[in-house]
């Protein structure tokens, strides 16, 4: 995750599908306190730092145990190491900035991009 680009704060709030994005763009480690995965990268649309966490239970994360194999404790994951399930998962803009004429009653606080992860 390399990141030349700066943070196009002034990009205006649209749901848009980018597709899919390199995996290669993304982190992946296991949340501190043990309580998931997190991702971590750069917005392909506006270019802001994201991190989404994916809560133990979560759909597409698996179980406790199975992840727990997968990552150990305080491990940092690969690119070519993330699980299958993430693959799967829609990844959301949570760049952390209210993007211009973004609804006040959105999820996310970022641009409004979304995209799956490919390898």
């Amino acid at each position: 995750m390399t990141g030349t680009t700066r943070h196009d704060h002034g990009v205006p709030y649209v749901d848009e599908d980018l597709g899919e994005v390199d995996v290669a763009l993304f982190s992946q480690q296991p949340a501190p306190g043990g309580e998931g995965v997190v991702v971590a990268g750069t917005c392909p649309r506006c270019h802001g730092a994201t991190r989404t966490l994916f809560p133990w239970g979560r759909p597409g994360v698996g179980t406790k145990g199975a992840l727990s194999l997968l990552f150990g404790r305080g491990a940092t994951q690969k690119a070519e190491d993330v699980p299958e399930p993430l693959l799967a998962e829609v990844h959301f803009c949570e760049c952390g900035h209210a993007h211009p004429h973004g609804p006040p009653d959105t999820s996310f606080t970022g641009c409004g991009a979304f995209w799956r992860l490919r390898r």
